[in-house]
């Protein structure tokens, strides 16, 4: 296990072997509810956690905490023991006072670097919402997820009032953005970009709140989703494994709990930071995902089905085929054809054949690549393979090829002499740096135009037999060579007769 962050005090969970019981401890020992228990995160703390979310994402887990958060969060592998898989958990862990629960309430977040689908499964109300915390991540875990993301105190911990919305209190990370919660939610949404991927919170409900619905998804507003949407998708999901739900969407009225004011739905659905605390959205991204449950509709493994459904994975790319490498001066010009679910490509190159390979290119979106900067006069190997959001395909076909430095057109032909004969002139010609054959020209009037009567002459001399005694004829020679043809040689003229050998 590689742990970073790690000091005295700490309450780190060691004993837990499951994600779930990682998750259980971590609940048992985070600020309670009236405690008191939860510290406002500095910008500074907030940012320092951002980035120690981006390492996450970007696959790093052995990495060192900045000095904000190496005595308060630890990072660690942790690997579950039920299916045997590693994740990253970056957890607050520092018990200064030894009362059994962490200082400072900031939470947990957890990353699954092989992850098939781009989902952020999110408990903001752990203790509260009574097992959401074990719901989100045991769906986390059986659905292959990217991220999971735990609150890091009661909602209540605080009496204080939300400075964000005074309705709520100080702990509640759904309705401030002054908490390591919101910050995580801040860079998911950095790190994906304009790529697709959803934060689904998992909320629970009272059965008297909304006493004739049972569950409740929204995007954070009270508006009805039109054919298509993934609520509706993931309610007739959940309905054909489990029928006698009562699933209600937004529009209809049956239920007031749309998370308008929910801070990370507002972020999410694209409404300005400074804004967020004030502004509800008016419009929806479709990446928030608001889960209301009845008490008894929060098994998870009702859930793991109905997500799978929603969100299917979608197959590996193809491997390229006819991957064609072309040589030119220090570079090489790759080409192949299109492979079926890519949505990039990556580059391999070699100077052996059969590799091992190198990386030259990641996130190539087109069907052909130059390299450059290349030494001339050696062979490169090169394969290429397809990537998606699930991973990357097998090789291409491997194809090679050695760059060149330019070569010169050949010296112009000197020295052309013409010897006439009965119906045919003898040519020759001294030989021509650079050349690798030559083309030899004739005309009937001095100057031309030219006729070229033969080419790829690779001699110096050249016979032209078939014409007629008496005329006068006027040849010239060119040579040639891969970089092209030199200019024409001085002409000569000769002319056939039959007394002629």
């Amino acid at each position: 296990m590689l742990v970073s962050g790690s000091a005295a005090n700490d309450l780190t969970c060691a004993s837990s072997t499951t994600l779930e019981g990682l998750a259980t401890c971590i609940r048992n020992q985070i600020p309670q509810s009236g405690s008191n228990g939860f510290v406002t995160p500095s910008a500074a703390e907030q940012s320092d956690w951002r980035w120690a979310v981006n390492q996450m994402l970007q696959g790093a887990c052995d990495f060192a905490l900045p000095a904000s958060l190496s005595e308060v969060a630890q990072v660690k592998t942790f690997a579950d023991a039920v299916n045997g898989r590693n994740y990253c958990v970056l957890m607050e862990v520092r018990d200064a006072d030894h009362n059994g629960f962490v200082d400072r309430g900031w939470g947990t977040f957890i990353t699954y670097n092989s992850a098939t689908r781009e989902l952020s499964h999110q408990a903001p109300h752990p203790i509260s919402d009574s097992t959401t915390e074990l719901q989100a991540i045991t769906i986390f875990k059986e659905t292959d997820s990217r991220s999971y993301l735990m609150a890091g105190a009661h909602r209540n911990a605080n009496p204080a009032t939300s400075t964000c919305q005074s309705s709520y209190n100080q702990a509640d990370v759904a309705h401030g953005t002054d908490n390591m919660f919101h910050a995580a939610n801040q860079e998911l949404l950095n790190w994906y970009g304009a790529a697709l991927w959803n934060a689904i919170q998992w909320h629970g409900m009272a059965a008297d709140i909304c006493p004739n619905t049972h569950v409740y998804p929204s995007h954070g507003r009270d508006v009805t989703p039109v054919a298509g949407d993934q609520i509706v998708e993931l309610r007739d999901n959940a309905l054909r494994y489990h029928p006698a739900w009562d699933i209600d969407l937004p529009g209809a009225g049956a239920c007031s709990l749309n998370a308008t004011d929910n801070t990370q739905g507002r972020l999410l659905n694209g409404v300005a930071a400074d804004n967020i605390c004030g502004m509800a959205a008016t419009s929806d991204t479709g990446r928030f995902i608001h889960i209301e449950q009845d008490p008894n509709y929060r098994n998870p493994a009702d859930w793991i089905n109905p997500i799978r459904d929603t969100w299917p994975v979608a197959p590996l790319p193809a491997a390229p085929a006819n991957l064609t490498a072309t040589a030119g001066n220090k570079q090489v010009s790759l080409t192949w054809s299109a492979s079926a679910n890519a949505t990039s490509y990556r580059l391999y190159r070699s100077t052996i054949s059969d590799g091992a390979y190198t990386t030259i290119a990641t996130g190539v979106a087109t069907i052909g690549y130059t390299e450059g900067c290349l030494t001339d006069g050696v062979t490169h190997y090169y394969v290429v393979t397809a990537v998606n959001a699930h991973g990357e395909s097998g090789y291409s076909n491997q194809a090679s090829a050695t760059p060149t430095a330019p070569q010169s057109p050949p010296a112009t032909p000197t020295g052309i002499n013409a010897l006439p004969g009965n119906t045919q002139v003898t040519l020759s010609w001294n030989v021509s740096a650079g050349a690798t054959s030559y083309n030899v020209k004739r005309a009937t009037v001095s100057g031309g135009p030219y006729t070229t009567i033969a080419r790829g002459v690779t001699g110096a001399s050249y016979v032209n037999a078939g014409l007629a005694n008496g005329t006068t004829y006027y040849f010239v020679v060119s040579a040639v060579n891969a970089a092209g043809e030199s200019r024409k040689s001085a002409q000569v003229a000769v002319t056939p007769a039959s007394g002629k050998l």
